[in-house]
């Protein structure tokens, strides 16, 4: 009898086979995303730098199949991520910047990734959010809380293969941020409105948490080490570092912010707040010239207003305590003509008993300045 032939005999040798598709969303479908969630920033001019990377989606998707273009695919996710992590529906790359990308990065690889993403990170947010602080000369944003993130993933791989030289560099930019932002959170407590102060210190507590989180991911001998017990927890543990100013800061935001700035879900569902960037949402509880905007615009028509309305009007449902939304409201009732009652006939059942709560009307009877003025009493400097 012939021999019998060996298992695998015939098959193609392992190096023919194909190689593994690369992880991650595609460039072009993250495109479409992005058009999806953010389509007026495509029409801004000039052109922002993230757009240009965008655009390169379909050239730069054969390449990334063939797993040759891995810092550029980085970069597209971060142009992605700058475009839409400011809007209602930011696209969900997150955990792919702050961590995944890092995992098959070393040596020259991995020191340029860094210098790409410092590239981006020096890009202008304003065009890109509302949640942004324009306070001495500078401008602080939630932007600078990813990159934190994407960086402090970077510096925790650094740490992890011993490169010294990219451990230092993106440890730079972080301790020169956090330099920056301790010193900015004592400018608006000695110089900055009662709005300033509370707007830099909700900025910051989220950026500090941003660092924080990834911190917390490294190994536990390197999270241990004196570089992450320097990084962790900056906003709520030990006043000694950066003079206290995290401390002070998430402190304050605890006490008044916290509960008027989160994800606000109930508002990605009407999608005409998506069209246009003047339909940004700014830092709660600053929501009323919002609400007035979106009342008054003649790029609303009223079925999409009375959507929004009752997806206001839903958060304020499940947080009564939050008063953003009701300021919203309240500036959608003085920008629209005859007021938010007349939108009535095109809410829900539900949305019609809600607006004539307690809540709703008291907020509607409340004027802005007198809000205001009860809100920032709490405020101490």
């Amino acid at each position: 009898m012939p021999p019998k032939p060996r298992r695998g005999a015939g098959k193609r040798p392992a190096a023919g086979k194909k190689p593994a598709p690369p992880a991650g969303i595609t460039p072009t479908l993250l495109f479409e995303q992005v058009k999806n969630t953010a389509p007026w920033a495509l029409a801004l001019e000039p052109v922002l730098p993230a757009v240009k990377v965008l655009r390169g989606a379909a050239e730069l998707e054969p390449r990334w199949r063939k797993g040759e273009a891995a810092e550029e695919y980085l970069v597209f996710l971060l142009a992605a991520h700058f475009t839409t992590v400011a809007t209602f529906v930011p696209t969900d790359v997150d955990q792919r910047i702050r961590q995944h990308v890092w995992t098959n990065l070393a040596g020259a690889r991995l020191a340029s990734a860094i210098e790409r993403t410092l590239e981006v990170a020096a890009w202008d947010v304003r065009p890109v959010t509302e949640r942004h602080v324009d306070l001495d000369d500078e401008v602080l944003a939630g932007h600078q809380g990813e990159w934190f993130s994407v960086l402090s993933g970077a510096l925790g791989r650094a740490l992890s293969l011993g490169d010294a030289a990219s451990a230092d560099r993106a440890r730079a930019w972080i301790e020169a941020e956090l330099t920056r932002e301790a010193r900015l959170v004592q400018y608006a407590r000695k110089h900055g409105t009662p709005q300033e102060l509370l707007s830099v210190v909700t900025t910051v507590a989220h950026n500090l948490g941003d660092l924080s989180r990834v911190v917390d991911t490294w190994s536990p001998a390197i999270a241990a080490s004196d570089v992450g017990r320097r990084y962790a927890r900056l906003g709520h543990e030990d006043g000694a570092r950066f003079d206290g100013a995290f401390v002070y800061a998430g402190a304050l935001n605890k006490q008044l912010m916290a509960l008027e700035n989160h994800r606000f879900l109930p508002l990605r569902g009407p999608r005409a707040l998506r069209r246009e960037r003047a339909f940004l949402l700014p830092f709660g509880p600053y929501f009323y010239d919002w609400g007035k905007t979106l009342g008054a615009t003649p790029l609303l028509a009223d079925e999409e207003r009375a959507e929004i309305l009752q997806a206001l009007l839903g958060v304020h449902e499940r947080r009564t305590e939050e008063n953003g939304c009701l300021r919203a409201i309240a500036g959608m009732n003085a920008g629209y003509p005859g007021g938010v009652d007349k939108l009535g006939k095109l809410l829900s059942a539900e949305g019609r008993m809600a607006m004539q709560r307690g809540g709703v009307r008291q907020a509607l009877r409340r004027s802005e300045p007198e809000f205001l003025r009860r809100f920032h009493a709490a405020v101490e400097r």
